[in-house]
């Protein structure tokens, strides 16, 4: 009886915690949402070319779901074939636009929604982190899925929606975590239920975005070392002892990776061959020079300002928006420093406060060591041994998105280190860190350019093709200018084709993504061998269609 007395006290408690966590989730998500929340999503995140790619393949995603499609080819680059693995795959957000776009939603907003969604995700698989893994209270926990989910560098940068999949970081660490603590139990059984769901969720998110699945891996591989190197040796024959224990769990589950990973290899691995990744210039010049690692961007809230005057004074000319734009806030790296001095030492404690706490303190030697590797000091970078050793390495193309990923493990240990030093700071100076940590996520710069009436407007506007037509190319691209005359002639026409392909369910040589098939080059729809390339590349009999007036062709001359 006092048992159930007990448990029946405790219900208003969760309940009330529940309410507060979904409570912050609602607000945090809000707040990254609150420019397309004031206009009323009439205009989006991102704009008309990266965007509406995205879309594209999303709505690719819907075709597969209904069976009007095979799944790895598009609609857009045809005939080229398994054309999906020209860029990410983005198979979780199909899954998520699929269901929105199910329930009448145009596509404009659905992809919004998605974005929303996989916001929210992140926000509540950190809290979940941070409790269950870190076993943090769950104010800590609170502050920590703010600060990740309004994270200043991933506000900046995501109008590249596949990054905002850094969401599912926490969601696979509290997978590895379940398998974890089954391996030291003994328990075989709960190892392959949480073993499975990891292996599915990895598998699914590297086919959704691999910069941030790829990142998870380096930086999980670099904290397991960590781990190792500290632990003493009966730790270590401990680990050995488990490992060999579940021997056959283990076994399956790796027969399970294998199958769960063949479509994204069977996809992915020819097209790596084919266009032989990106070459180390590429990822040089995108590596973080050392201004990079704090680099918030002139439009960070707090220290915008100084940001605007540094790049002035040491780098006159640099654009307000890059792919390197990625650094973390000052004052969350001042508590993060604090935290390594801190564990380095030793005084790092677990919930209970009695037992080491190895997990963090290697998490912490892991951001450092591999964040050190990312860094360019004029054209020197330790990036060139990961380049050539690593697997995958060579098609990451923006290094710097790494310091989008290591703002969760940077957020998770320096949250921890506040926890663990709350009753030694005073109340108002510890209220004054958080503000301070809250305020240096703050960006006032939201990438929000896509407009989802006037694109709609268009939509509608465009008349359905003739009936003879077995497929389309774009004869001339929309008037209005997006950004250089350079690049709209490569993307402007290429962009609109490809969602215009996969909504009609229509054929076409179109199309634009990170690399392009062989014998590809249908830009520039104004020049004179256009139409020639077009021939070349495309089968024949296409219908045109003109996007500056939205009209058909059936039978367009060459």
């Amino acid at each position: 009886m006092t048992a159930l007395v007990q448990r029946a006290a405790r219900v208003p408690a969760l309940a009330g915690s529940l309410w507060m966590v979904l409570g912050g989730c609602a607000l945090a998500v809000a707040f990254c949402e609150r420019t397309q929340i004031g206009n009323g999503f009439t205009v989006l995140l991102g704009d008309r070319y990266d965007a509406v790619i995205e879309l594209a393949i999303l709505e690719h995603w819907r075709n597969v779901l209904r069976g009007l499609s095979q799944w790895s080819t598009t609609f857009y680059f045809h005939p080229a074939p398994a054309t999906l693995g020209y860029n990410d795959g983005f198979f979780l957000y199909g899954l998520a636009y699929s269901l929105f776009r199910a329930l009448g939603i145009d596509p404009f907003l659905a992809g919004e929604l998605v974005d929303i969604a996989v916001r929210a995700v992140g926000f509540l698989a950190f809290h979940a982190a941070c409790r269950r893994i870190l076993g943090l209270a769950s104010g800590w926990a609170l502050l920590g899925a703010v600060l990740f989910t309004i994270s200043n560098g991933m506000f900046i940068q995501d109008l590249h929606a596949q990054l905002l999949s850094v969401a599912f970081a926490p969601l696979l660490a509290l997978l590895l975590h379940g398998a974890a603590t089954a391996l030291r139990a003994g328990q075989p059984r709960l190892l392959l239920a949480w073993g499975a769901g990891a292996v599915a969720l990895h598998a699914a998110w590297l086919m959704t975005g691999f910069y941030m699945a790829w990142f998870f891996c380096f930086f999980g591989v670099a904290t397991m070392l960590a781990w190792l190197a500290q632990v003493d040796a009966a730790r270590r024959r401990r680990l050995w002892s488990d490992l060999r224990g579940a021997a056959l769990p283990l076994l399956a589950l790796l027969l399970l990776g294998v199958l769960a990973n063949l479509p994204f290899l069977t996809l992915y691995l020819p097209k790596a061959a084919e266009t032989g990744m990106h070459g180390f210039g590429e990822a040089l010049f995108n590596t973080p020079a050392p201004f990079d690692l704090v680099n918030v961007g002139e439009g960070n809230l707090l220290l915008g300002w100084l940001v605007a005057l540094l790049n002035e004074w040491l780098r006159p000319g640099y654009p307000q928006w890059s792919e390197r734009i990625t650094g973390l806030a000052p004052g969350l790296l001042l508590v993060f420093g604090l935290a390594l001095v801190w564990l380095l030492r030793g005084r790092g404690r677990g919930a209970s406060g009695e037992t080491p706490a190895p997990l963090l303190r290697a998490m912490a030697v892991a951001a450092v060591v591999s964040w050190l590797l990312t860094v360019r000091v004029g054209v020197v970078t330790d990036w060139l041994l990961v380049y050539l050793l690593v697997p995958g390495a060579r098609a990451v193309r923006v290094v710097a998105r790494y310091q989008l990923f290591l703002a969760g493990p940077v957020i998770a240990v320096s949250v921890a280190y506040l926890a663990s030093q709350a009753r030694r700071i005073a109340p108002a100076t510890l209220a004054l860190i958080c503000v301070v940590l809250v305020g240096g996520e703050v960006n006032v710069q939201a990438p929000v350019s896509l407009s989802r009436t006037r694109e709609l407007a268009r939509l509608d506007a465009l008349p359905p093709p003739p009936a003879e037509c077995p497929g389309f190319f774009a004869s001339a691209a929309r008037a209005e200018p997006e950004k250089t005359a350079e690049v709209d002639a490569v993307y402007s026409h290429n962009v609109d084709a490809m969602l215009i392909a996969e909504l009609l369910r229509l054929p076409t040589p179109n199309g634009i993504a990170t690399f392009v098939p062989p014998g590809w080059d249908l830009v520039d729809p104004g020049s004179d061998r256009y139409r020639a390339q077009v021939a070349r590349f495309a089968v024949p009999d296409l219908c045109a269609l003109d996007l500056r007036t939205l009209r058909w062709d059936a039978h367009p001359r060459g």
